[in-house]
Parts: C-alpha cells; sequence; structure tokens
C-alpha cells in the first residue's frame, strides 16, 4: 500500500482524519512494505529516485539513478533536516536505518547527491562539456582558461581518445592510473601548456 507521506520517526505517517498525524500526537509505524518514491538532484536536475519504503521499525532508502561516473554523497532531505545516507558510485544503492536515526529529518520530501571532490578537485565530467568525445568514468576540473580531461586507463584496456595520444599525459588520481587530457572551453582539444 502506497501512503504517499514519509514519517518523521518510521519512515511514514499514517494518515488519519484531515492531518497527517494520529489524534494522541504519536507517530505510526508505516505497514511493512508501504513506500513513497522521492526525486534525487544532481546541480538542481532530477537525476533518479529515492524509494523509501518501511520495514517494520526500520526505514530502507533505495537510490536509482543514472548518473555520471564518480564518487557522491547522498543526503535525504527531509521537512526538518537532512540525513546522510553515504557514499555512492552510481547505479543502485540501499541503507537501512532505525527510527532514531531517521526521525530528525521529519518527513522526506527529496533526495540531492553532491560530488565529493577528489583530490585536486577533480569532479565527474559531463559529457556536454567536452561535445565528440567520449567522456565516460572521466573526471574533469577548470584548468587555466579551459578544462582538463581525466580519463580511465585500463591495465589490459584500449588507450582513451586514441586519436588525442600525442596531447595525453598520464597521471594518478586517488591512486587510479588515468590520462589527462587539455580541453579549450568549447570542447576542443589543446596542447598542455606544462608539455
Amino acid at each position: 500500500m502506497k501512503t504517499g507521506l514519509c514519517s518523521a520517526q518510521a519512515g511514514f505517517v499514517i494518515a488519519v482524519g484531515n492531518g497527517a498525524y494520529p489524534p494522541n500526537g504519536r507517530i505510526m509505524a508505516g505497514r511493512e512494505g508501504d513506500e513513497l518514491d522521492c526525486p534525487l538532484y544532481i546541480s538542481r536536475r532530477q537525476v533518479g529516485v529515492l524509494r523509501v519504503t518501511a520495514e517494520g521499525r526500520d526505514t530502507r532508502f533505495t537510490l536509482r539513478a543514472s548518473v555520471p561516473c564518480g564518487l557522491y554523497r547522498v543526503y535525504a532531505k527531509g521537512e526538518q533536516g537532512d540525513l546522510l545516507l553515504g557514499a555512492w558510485e552510481g547505479g543502485t544503492m540501499s541503507r537501512r536505518f532505525s527510527r532514531e536515526l531517521t526521525a530528525p529529518a521529519g518527513r522526506i520530501v527529496s533526495a540531492v547527491a553532491m560530488p565529493v571532490n577528489t583530490e585536486g578537485g577533480w569532479e565527474p565530467a559531463p559529457a556536454e562539456r567536452f561535445p565528440g568525445w567520449r567522456v565516460q568514468g572521466g573526471l574533469c576540473r577548470r584548468y587555466g582558461k579551459g578544462w582538463q580531461l581525466a580519463l580511465p586507463l585500463e591495465e589490459d584496456g584500449p588507450f582513451p581518445l586514441p586519436a588525442l595520444f600525442c596531447l595525453a599525459r598520464m597521471t594518478r588520481i586517488s591512486g587510479r592510473p588515468r590520462v589527462v587530457f587539455c580541453f579549450d572551453d568549447r570542447g576542443h582539444p589543446v596542447i598542455s601548456p606544462d608539455f
């Protein structure tokens, strides 16, 4: 049964009469399996859904979205405050919390994923910043008047962007091997000022 409301304590409030709280003032736990879907945002753009499910005296938060590769901190946004759900690398994430942990957030209305800057200010690379280039799994950062794009380098995999081989620089970011390319603001490759 979908209630459409989240509770301040157990993940759900069962509607009673014309209000969300029962007349005795206690928050009622939702029935097993009650669900609510809330929008998930990154930079004010909806990218997925946070499903909030009552599981006995606990609440399960399940996140599904398609986002650029990277590391994110995910928060359930409540009417009373935020609840940190944890670190997420895209795809599906599921967390279960007791009512004592969910109570301070109040009724959950949405979720937000915030990129975690890796060393050096790198963030997930949006494809629209580098039109015509394959940036899947890439990181980018502002560099001078342009951008740097760092693509993963797999040991037995193909070289990323082989047409730009002569413009590439090898490095490690957060312990992973990466190939770094420089681009201007229009997404055109340029020679790195470091060469």
